[in-house]
């Protein structure tokens, strides 16, 4: 552990754990305890049609258990736009829905946070984005998350994600009354994830602890979750890649995906999440790809001032070779670029469609929009170090 980690518990710091989460194999069963008293349930989930569409009617059948009647939202985008939200908030008001049900990835639990909102307050929705004209109210309907992929950590965050797309923009919703009332981890419902889904959102999970642990925006409780959820991620990924049915590997990648999610509630993800932001919003690139092909770039931009964090790394990954910590730090570049490459995530921009006269207006965006991610990085990144990430990842 870096002697610097001990600093941190002389400044001002907040530890939030507010969200309830069910773990283990079958505990879906306890949401009908979390549901009791409420009426009317809008299940909001994209796995309508896909193999994951029996747990969307098990959760309906505990819902009955617990009394509480429930319909189906599933019309929306894996990067849903304000207006497939409000449409969702719509079915939510002429249902007379008194609770939302999130099932799937982070999209769909999104989704239900903005609905809950969306379904009980009065302006349009993206009145209420981070920088908005209006304040996110306690009147937000009460949300429950169940996940199928081990990967955001939306399941325990405070944050939403919404898409502007006639103006290619992603938005933020932020607020404590966005936190889900509890959260459901079933190894079971993770065995049903394809390989790619798999290795997309396990990336998503390790880089969001990566640059947690990384950030300058940090506290003590965030790093210790960032630093084993790293731990464990770079042990499981690649063999639940492999691996997708067995159950422990499962399990152990949930337990993972919170830890990072306690982490980012307390530091701040950094700069190759903000150029995968803006990739996805302008290219449609899925988040977990766009963050994988901008990493390792961002990465040796920021080495120079993330040498001791980044040689801790390299041992939380199983380095155990006698070296500096320049040279673990290295170790630990390449061990996360070759981490990328077993889960086949390996992919410059360019095969993605990315062109290189973009770079300059795509740095200027990210630049903008999220500078201060950018300034809690190692390495502060400007626009021209943004155009140099986006070129050696084009590569």
């Amino acid at each position: 552990m870096p002697k610097s980690e001990f600093n941190l518990l002389t400044a001002p710091w907040t530890m939030k754990l507010p969200v309830p989460v069910e773990f283990g194999a079958g505990c879906v069963a306890k949401m009908a305890s979390y549901a009791s008293g409420y009426k009317k349930a809008l299940i909001v989930s994209q796995l309508v049609a896909t193999p994951a569409e029996s747990v969307i009617h098990q959760i309906a059948d505990v819902l009955k258990s617990a009394g509480v009647a429930s319909t189906i939202f599933h019309e929306f985008s894996p990067e849903s736009n304000y207006d497939e939200i409000e449409k969702g908030a719509a079915l939510a008001k002429k249902f007379g829905a008194d609770l939302i049900v999130g099932f799937g990835g982070g999209s769909s639990m999104d989704a239900a946070k903005l609905i809950a909102l969306a379904a009980s307050h009065p302006e349009p929705l993206l009145a209420y984005r981070v920088g908005g004209t209006h304040n996110i109210t306690p009147a937000a309907l009460p949300i429950l998350v169940v996940t199928s992929t081990s990967g955001t950590g939306s399941h325990i965050g405070r944050v939403a994600v919404v898409s502007e797309r006639e103006k290619s923009l992603k938005r933020f919703m932020a607020s404590d009354y966005l936190y889900p009332k509890a959260a459901f981890c079933d190894p079971e419902i993770l065995r049903l994830m394809p390989p790619a889904l798999t290795a997309a959102s396990g990336f998503d999970a390790f880089a969001q602890a990566l640059e947690g642990y990384l950030s300058n925006a940090e506290n003590p409780m965030g790093n210790f979750c960032a630093q084993e959820a790293m731990r464990i991620i770079a042990g499981v990924l690649p063999q639940v890649y492999r691996d997708g049915g067995n159950l422990e590997l499962r399990a152990a990648m949930a337990w993972a995906d919170t830890l990072q999610g306690v982490s980012l509630a307390s530091n701040a993800v950094l700069t190759a999440h903000a150029i995968g932001m803006v990739l996805g919003g302008r290219y449609h690139i899925p988040h977990g790809q766009a963050v994988a092909a901008v990493t390792v770039a961002a990465l040796r931009h920021s080495r120079q001032g993330a040498t001791e964090k980044l040689a801790h790394i390299a041992r939380l990954m199983g380095c155990r070779d006698q070296m500096s910590d320049d040279q673990l730090a290295d170790w630990a570049i390449d061990a996360i670029e070759n981490l990328i490459q077993t889960i086949h995530l390996k992919k410059s921009l360019t095969e993605y469609g990315v062109p290189e006269e973009d770079y300059e207006t795509i740095a200027r965006e990210v630049r903008a929009n999220f500078a201060m991610r950018l300034d809690a990085d190692p390495v502060p990144k400007q626009v021209a170090d943004l155009v140099w990430i986006l070129q050696e990842s084009a590569k």
